[in-house]
């Protein structure tokens, strides 16, 4: 019996949220997403995700990894264009499912700038608690990530539904006994909801 639904922030709540192609047109290169920077950036990306480092060392690792220089800055460049947007209709529904008496908790890799500017626009509002990669210190789709959540909410895998839009994600919580879905949209979301009788 499903007593907690998770869900992902990014692509799932919220839209607008990626910051690759502006930031990198701002430093002056051609690539629009991370991934295509040198490995040492993309893994110091993931360990800035995880509160293992801080910004400003991702930044030398990136100057090191690309002998680009980063413009001085005194604010977040991560957050420089960084302007989510909630999708109103899937808010819709977590509102739906507190109104049913569900928790509803989000599960989410994000940097702490991000992390700052969603609290500062109250998009974390609807959620009765959020997990946080950062502070977490481990992030999706690694296991201990929803394994630390699980005894946290003290609850066994069957018991959270969780939704994502990152295959990956979805499956490394469908492998613990999570039951997880691929978002898409708040259409598919209700879908999804309504056959597994969470919401008529």
């Amino acid at each position: 019996m499903i007593k907690v639904c998770m869900f992902d922030m990014g692509g799932v709540l919220v839209r607008n949220f990626l910051v690759a192609p502006k930031l990198l047109a701002f430093l002056g290169r051609r690539e629009t997403s991370f991934s295509e920077l040198p490995e040492p950036f993309s893994q110091a990306l993931r360990s800035h995700s995880k509160g293992e480092i801080a910004e400003k060392e991702l930044w030398d690792v990136y100057e090191k990894a690309t002998g680009s220089c980063v413009p001085k800055h005194e604010e977040s460049l991560l957050g420089k264009f960084f302007e989510p947007t909630v999708d109103i209709p899937t808010l819709e529904i977590l509102s739906k499912l507190k109104q049913k008496g569900y928790r509803v908790i989000c599960g989410t890799n994000v940097h702490d700038s991000h992390y700052t500017r969603h609290q500062e626009l109250h998009q974390y509002d609807v959620f009765d608690y959020v997990y946080a990669s950062h502070l977490m210190h481990r992030e999706k789709p690694d296991i201990s990530f929803f394994q630390c959540i699980l005894e946290e909410e003290q609850l066994k895998a069957d018991q959270i539904f969780f939704t994502d839009d990152m295959p990956a994600n979805v499956e490394s919580a469908r492998s613990l006994g999570l039951e997880a879905y691929l978002y898409t949209d708040a259409t598919t979301l209700q879908a999804q909801l309504k056959k597994l009788k969470i919401l008529p």
